[in-house]
């Protein structure tokens, strides 16, 4: 699973700037999230996909890589430049560097056998991103989950500080949702795009990403949302395009 070194190779687009070397050092110590689009392959099912978790797993565990986790995300659409989502959540730059690094010199020809046919990705189509809690994680988050990420451009005249003012109102409603309702799985995170625009994937002015524990959780929680005025307040600062994924937890 060869990844684009040069994409991430000024580390984050700020770090190429005239940063001093404290914010860089910080900066490569952050978390990172990164999406590696998959295309299937004529031989592919869902018995050789789990073969192949299993095996990427065991090549992990070896190098002892420090991974915070990995999933794989099933667009709930249809998309036509992958067909699934490899997910990677790292603790750092840094052991994400050391990680491929590590993988490329001793499994990378081992895997790329191993999944030939079965399905595969390219040098592009790798994001990674810095993630930023918006809402802590639930306890009833399980081995699977519902995701949709959000692409969102502001309209025109607003900022910012009008997205502030939207998660503020949205993090009052939620706390209150909870005292009526109970704790539900829902949880989400900010993206910032850690790469250079490709031609599949062009910037926004944000990123949101929700997770919901289940299907039930999620189709309750925008069914109690809807009866708020919360999103005419986000449609009226910006215009979004929602992806939905199904996902699971493989490691």
């Amino acid at each position: 699973m060869k990844f684009i070194y040069t994409l991430i190779g000024c580390l984050l687009l700020a770090a190429c700037s005239t940063s001093d070397n404290s914010d860089d050092q910080s900066m490569s110590q952050s978390p990172v999230v990164e999406y590696v689009w998959q295309t299937k392959g004529p031989n592919y099912s869902d018995d050789a996909l789990e073969s192949l978790i299993d095996s990427w797993n065991q090549k992990v565990t070896k190098g002892g890589y420090d991974m915070i986790g990995a999933n794989i995300l099933v667009p709930q659409f249809q998309p036509e430049t992958h067909d699934f989502v490899w997910v990677l959540r790292w603790p750092s730059m840094e052991a994400r560097n050391f990680a491929w690094d590590h993988f490329e010199a001793n499994y990378d020809q081992e895997w790329n056998e191993e999944r030939a046919g079965i399905f595969s990705d390219n040098n592009e189509d790798v994001y990674a991103f810095s993630p930023s809690l918006g809402r802590p994680m639930k306890a009833g988050n399980g081995n699977t989950f519902e995701a949709e990420f959000n692409f969102c451009n502001y309209n025109e005249g607003f900022g910012e500080s009008d997205l502030e003012k939207f998660r503020q109102d949205f993090g009052s409603y939620l706390d209150q949702d909870e005292l009526e309702n109970g704790e539900d799985t829902f949880w989400y995170v900010m993206l910032e795009p850690l790469f250079e625009p490709t031609t599949n994937v062009q910037p926004t002015d944000y990123l949101w990403l929700n997770i919901w524990g289940s299907k039930e959780d999620k189709d309750s929680g925008y069914a109690r949302y809807a009866e708020t005025e919360l999103q005419n307040q986000a449609d009226s600062f910006s215009t979004c395009q929602r992806f939905p994924h199904s996902g699971r937890v493989i490691r």
